[in-house]
């Protein structure tokens, strides 16, 4: 080998000593990168394995408290239901007691009419409070008084339409009130006080 080729070659090895020097190096601060960002990794991890399992049961106690008021919804909802069934229950058993809810009728018309005025009744009503009914309580109280010809909407009782102003006498108002004073009561008999 001439001294050329023996240059060349030395250049050669320098170069690749100096070539595996700098893989080594990278490699090297590769693995120290990779290193650094794998404890990061592992940091962050364990920091958040504790906040999954916080944001995990968070949820899960959110979604039994919402569960939980919308199960005691259903219940009261269920209850009004009830309640609202024995209220139109009573007022049905009243109104079938034609003789009672007649003079009741009659008395409430007498005790409230002014001469011209119209008395309106509920359609179910509309067989049992008559044109006579109406004339012979326009006869004993001396005022005028005509049955309407078109039906209200409540479920029992008059309303006299007046020139000056209307009367609303339906059992739907007297029941409202009345319900406001024995409610309570009446979810105590049905629910042991658990309104």
């Amino acid at each position: 080998m001439n001294n050329k080729d023996a240059i060349i070659q030395k250049i050669m090895d320098d170069a690749k000593k100096v070539a595996e020097g700098n893989i080594k190096e990278a490699n090297d601060t590769a693995s120290q990168i990779f290193a650094r960002a794998q404890k990061e990794i592992d940091k962050l991890e364990a920091a958040n394995e504790g906040k999954a399992d916080a944001l995990y049961e968070d949820a899960l106690s959110r979604s039994a408290v919402v569960a939980n008021l919308d199960c005691k919804k259903l219940m009261l909802n269920a209850k009004k239901e009830i309640v609202n069934k024995v209220f139109d229950e009573a007022l049905d058993a009243f109104v079938a007691e034609k003789k009672d809810y007649l003079a009741l009728v009659e008395k409430m018309i007498s005790s409230c009419c002014e001469d011209g005025d119209e008395v309106v009744i509920c359609e179910r009503d509309g067989k049992v409070i008559t044109k006579k009914f109406i004339a012979d309580i326009a006869k004993k109280t001396g005022k005028k008084l005509t049955l309407s010809g078109e039906f209200g909407d409540f479920k029992g009782g008059v309303l006299l339409i007046g020139k000056n102003y209307d009367k609303n006498l339906t059992l739907d108002l007297e029941l409202q009130s009345v319900r406001e004073n024995i409610e309570s009561k009446i979810v105590e008999i049905l629910f042991g006080g658990n309104k």
